[in-house]
């Protein structure tokens, strides 16, 4: 029995109406989306560790997701594991027909263009819109940074880099006119919209996934947080001794990634 097949049996008994356990069993694919997120989210943390032992852990129990939403499916007659799998071994070999079909493309503006194409015979064409089929429960920014991509695609572009960063100042400018003349926090919520919309823009025209680059930015104000509290009390601190706590915890991280170096 090969593995896969041990791990179906082990989801299986645990949906038993007899014997499987009771949590399992009332679980539905609602029920579920939380727990798909949530091990993602670990997914990706052990990942960014790199502790490889972790991200084997963490991709199992994404797996195991994949294999509860299958069972429950095959319980209610819609579909099977091996059909997902087939399902998606058959749009792999379709969208790559470079690599299956002998098919030639000289640039990769010629492979983007066919996939594209691919994609949407797929869908009988019945979405209207470019931007048809963009998951709404994507992040924010992965979701922003998608629209642009599609968007481009389709010529909707800035001639030049110069151009987006004129759009963010553009954007920026625009709140600061909201804040200064006190508009409500609907209008302010635009403009701030608007702003970060734009700012995803500087991060495709850059090649850097916006989502990524946040992390990153959230990754560091962690790290100098936590290296300022083992320098001063934050709680007891007035404004000018936090600033000044902050600047040399940054001092001393930069002077550990020197030595690091």
């Amino acid at each position: 029995m090969s593995e896969i097949e041990r791990f179906k049996k082990v989801v299986a008994q645990l949906r038993d109406p007899e014997r499987g356990c009771p949590w399992d069993r009332e679980q539905t694919m609602m029920s579920l989306r939380r727990f798909l997120i949530e091990e993602t989210g670990e997914y990706l943390d052990a990942l960014e560790s790199g502790d490889m032992d972790a991200v084997k852990d963490e991709m199992g129990d994404l797996l195991l997701q994949v294999m509860l939403n299958c069972q429950i499916a095959s319980e209610e007659g819609l579909f099977t594991f091996e059909e997902v799998a087939k399902s998606e071994a058959d749009k792999m070999i379709r969208r790559h027909p470079h690599v299956f079909d002998g098919v030639e493309f000289r640039t990769e503006a010629e492979r983007a263009a066919s996939w594209d194409a691919i994609k949407k015979s797929e869908k009988n064409d019945e979405r209207k819109s470019v931007l048809d089929g963009i998951a709404r429960a994507m992040p924010a920014l992965a979701r922003a940074q998608k629209v642009q991509d599609k968007a481009a695609r389709a010529g909707f572009e800035w001639d030049d880099f110069e151009g987006a960063l004129g759009k963010v100042e553009e954007e920026l400018g625009e709140v600061k006119e909201a804040v200064a003349r006190g508009d409500d926090a609907d209008h302010l919520s635009e403009e701030l919209g608007d702003l970060l919309f734009a700012l995803v823009n500087i991060c495709r025209w850059k090649g850097l996934q916006a989502e990524e680059v946040l992390q990153g930015g959230i990754r560091k104000f962690i790290t100098r947080f936590q290296k300022m509290e083992e320098l001063i009390d934050v709680r007891a601190s007035d404004t000018a001794e936090l600033e000044a706590g902050w600047q040399k915890a940054k001092e001393e991280i930069n002077k550990t990634k020197q030595g690091e170096g």
